[in-house]
């Protein structure tokens, strides 16, 4: 039944230059608020380069993380001047069998997938790395100040070669790991958080030439570069549809062969992670009910796997894609947009996802969803009841179910998604359909809604529902 009633109701110092595979290297700028808050906030303390990338259009490859599909070695293991076999997870190619959203972008028909955006998205753990490494400078005074700015840009000229390889599906942090154990950055953490508050260019699994004792962005500038060397790698395409939830996303995997890990190892690793999204965070405190975290957290795509990929590893690819299309739909500025934050507006999406079978209707979903939040109404969606109670046929019990998840009774969002959405229902929860709309009700078997202001006209339209058997 899909009765929607309700009763009424961001210049630092200059960078330092140097030859590499990629040429004349300069630091990435990137236009974002926060982005320049940051370079501000590092100028201080002589940290943040400033000018602008040669090469590639900056962005975020899911902050710096690998986005081919081809590659070797495996996965937490890397080889110098060697290529070997491996675990690996990738992003889809263009041959593979993809959900009805588009891809997340960038380039196809190639052996790898470059995941482009147009601006960088700060995290409030990044801009407090760069605050307490200010503080831990000013504390300290000149020392301090010296120590600080080594973290990024390290003393004297890079030296000698070191050639590693990187597998797809290498997330920001497993890339600052390496560069840090092999010598390439002085901080492998200091590394990381900068690529994930400034953004950084889409890396293409593969081999690459770094040098020792390089600055953080000089490092960049080589990965940005690409490979030397690229390794086809056996793979199967892995198909997550969207609207489907943790529980049924694990239970697709259980029917998947060949992969390594069963649904409840993805679960476990899904339990374990101690960060999911850094654009829209889960809140700190969730009322008692939560059904489940992490939802909403994992994107819908196809991936690619072997015979030794790892849960963790499939896990970290589709929480870092998700935060790459939150950055390029612009997610950071949804408090302006829609006047919720990022995860509201994530919460939003989910519902839109379940709720609307037609892309067309999508943004009038939305629409109605902010008209009844902005009158007070409860939102009286079936789906989040549904999600809540795990039925698809509701009693008028269990539409009275006690639940945060219960919208035909309370007032508000869900504490958190209901399921998985796709890029076409994160886009149209930041981008609603201009109309008076209160209501809506499925009206024909292809899935059509029928969208009215008033009560009267709502009736009429369930009235087509209920003749048609598609609601009761």
């Amino acid at each position: 039944m899909t009765d929607r009633s309700t009763d009424a109701p961001r210049d630092g110092h200059a960078a330092r230059h140097a030859t590499s595979g990629a040429g004349r290297v300069t630091a990435v700028r990137a236009p974002s608020a926060m982005r320049r808050l940051a370079d501000r906030l590092a100028g201080l303390v002589g940290l943040a380069p400033g000018g602008e990338s040669q090469g590639a259009e900056p962005g975020l490859a899911a902050s710096g993380e690998i986005a081919g599909e081809s590659a070797s070695g495996p996965p937490g293991r890397y080889a110098r001047r060697s290529v070997s076999p491996g675990a690996s997870v990738s992003p889809s190619a263009p041959e593979a069998a993809a959900p009805s959203s588009p891809p997340v972008g960038g380039r196809r028909g190639v052996d790898f997938e470059v995941v482009s955006t147009r601006r960088g998205l700060g995290t409030p753990g990044a801009l407090l790395f760069l605050v307490v490494l200010g503080l831990v400078a000013w504390m300290a005074g000149s020392r301090g100040y010296r120590w600080v700015s080594e973290q990024l840009d390290p003393p004297g000229d890079p030296t000698g070669e070191i050639v590693l390889t990187l597998p797809p599906g290498s997330s920001t942090a497993s890339i600052s790991d390496l560069l840090g154990e092999h010598g390439v950055v002085p901080s492998s953490r200091a590394y990381e958080w900068y690529v994930r508050l400034r953004g950084g260019p889409a890396f293409q699994a593969g081999e690459y030439t770094f040098q020792s004792n390089s600055s953080v962005w000089e490092t960049m500038a080589v990965l940005e570069a690409g490979p030397s060397r690229v390794a086809q790698a056996a793979q199967q395409p892995l198909t997550i549809p969207e609207g489907l939830t943790v529980v049924q996303m694990a239970a697709l995997l259980d029917e998947v062969g060949g992969l390594s890990f069963s649904g409840r190892d993805f679960l476990e690793a899904v339990r374990t992670r101690p960060v999911l999204s850094l654009v829209a965070p889960v809140p700190r405190v969730l009322p008692d009910g939560v059904i489940d975290p992490a939802e909403g957290q994992l994107f819908a795509d196809t991936y690619f796997f072997d015979s030794q990929t790892s849960a963790e590893q499939l896990v970290a690819l589709m929480v870092d894609r998700l935060d790459a299309v939150l950055t390029d739909l612009g997610y950071d500025d949804a408090p302006r947009r829609v006047g919720l934050t990022p995860y509201e507006a994530l919460i939003v999406a989910s519902m839109i996802e379940r709720e609307a079978q037609r892309p067309e209707d999508r943004a009038k979903v939305a629409r109605v969803i902010y008209n009844r939040l902005a009158r007070g109404w409860s939102l009286g969606l079936d789906a989040t009841v549904v999600y809540a109670v795990g039925e698809s046929e509701l009693t008028a019990e269990l539409l009275a179910v006690n639940s945060p998840y219960n919208t035909r009774v309370l007032v508000g969002l869900p504490p958190t998604p209901i399921a998985t959405p796709g890029r076409a229902s994160l886009e149209a929860a930041l981008n609603p359909e201009d109309g008076p709309w209160m209501y809506f009700v499925l009206t024909s078997p292809d899935g059509t809604l029928s969208f009215s202001e008033t009560d009267e006209e709502f009736q009429r339209d369930k009235a087509v529902c209920q003749e048609l058997g598609l609601c009761g």
